[in-house]
């Protein structure tokens, strides 16, 4: 069905996740991406990368094509979900899941243009327990949001925690919290980490995160806790 004139077009979202890697035999983004796959929100094309240093420069022409892109990795070590501010010039000597190992780190620092601030406040209003990063650590998913972040700034990396049984950090809970966030990017409505009255999106300074020219318009190592 062709699109009406002069109706909004549905933004074209380019969500990613890895799959296992020396240390993370069962990475929860895996599972994340089939769910994602198995029942795409409109506009949305998921796609599970391999964890190889090469996967690089292949994803940073396909992120050309997107409006915006949300990209999904594990941490081992995290306890919140965190949206990831800045790709930095590093790379770590690590195998990837071939045993290779990067050729080179990005050449410099390379910051989102989202609104990761309102984005992350948001969010925890809606149950999510996120956190914000400024350093995407030095392994295969810094250098892959380097890349993307180099041909399309409207891309955010949010690193998961490994999955516990229940709640919002359960392998559910990071499913509804990716439905959240591709609504939040699209304003379309956002579902709440527990079943509840969905609550309004509210952008920084009362305006609604939008998207502007098919594009989220931007906000003006460490983790920083985000309050309501």
């Amino acid at each position: 069905m062709r699109r009406r004139r002069g109706a909004p077009r549905t933004p074209r979202l380019l969500v990613t996740g890895f799959g296992p890697f020396p240390g993370m035999p069962e990475n929860p983004t895996s599972r994340l991406l089939d769910a994602l796959a198995a029942d795409p929100p409109a506009g949305v094309t998921a796609r599970l990368l391999p964890t190889h240093w090469s996967v690089v420069a292949e994803l940073a022409a396909e992120a050309r094509m997107a409006d915006a892109v949300i990209m999904f990795g594990v941490a081992g070590n995290a306890r919140r979900i965190r949206y990831e501010r800045v790709a930095v010039p590093l790379a770590a000597s690590r195998p990837d899941a071939t045993g290779a190992s990067p050729c080179a780190p990005p050449l410099r620092s390379h910051r989102t243009a989202l609104p990761v601030a309102a984005l992350a406040v948001q969010a925890r209003a809606a149950g999510y327990p996120v956190a914000i990063s400024h350093s995407a650590g030095t392994y295969v998913c810094n250098a892959a949001y380097a890349a993307v972040l180099s041909t399309n700034p409207a891309a955010l990396f949010v690193h998961v925690p490994p999955t516990t049984r229940r709640g919002p950090l359960s392998a559910a809970g990071l499913e509804r919290h990716a439905r959240w966030l591709i609504a939040a990017l699209t304003r379309r409505r956002p579902q709440r980490a527990t079943p509840a009255r969905p609550a309004p999106l509210a952008g920084s300074g009362g305006r609604d995160a939008r998207l502007v020219g098919g594009v989220l318009a931007p906000a003006a190592h460490h983790v920083e806790e985000v309050g309501r």
